[in-house]
């Protein structure tokens, strides 16, 4: 019996490599990981990132543009947390939630939750 599944559309793989792209600093994967768990402040994100506090606005800010973070402000602080779906592969993957992806359907559904199902071929 043959599996025949449907390749994603470039745009998929271009909106991939974008993402691989955005996540290719290690402070702002640090970033992902810490928000799978709650909504932070920028100091209790400090305090567990560690590096500077304007190293840290570089980030969260450029994570904020691609539409991978959300933002509440509550007076003078701030609050970052994940847009719900974009980043739940990673999330799983870093915090030991996921396996490999040995199959089609799981690489489908992790397209999916990195909000790049796009069209297929």
């Amino acid at each position: 019996m043959t599996n025949k599944q449907a390749i994603p559309s470039e745009a998929v793989f271009l909106a991939a490599a974008d993402l691989f792209g955005l996540l290719s600093n290690p402070c702002r994967v640090r970033i992902v990981y810490e928000l799978c768990h709650s909504e932070l402040n920028v100091g209790d994100l400090l305090g567990r990132v560690g590096g500077s506090q304007p190293n840290l606005s570089h980030h969260l800010g450029a994570l904020y543009r691609a539409g991978v973070l959300g933002r509440r402000r509550d007076g003078a602080r701030s609050f970052y947390s994940l847009v719900p779906g974009k980043m739940d592969l990673l999330c799983g993957a870093l915090t030991g939630g996921i396996g490999p992806c040995g199959d089609g359907l799981r690489a489908t559904r992790g397209l999916a939750a990195l909000g790049m199902e796009g069209d297929s071929q």
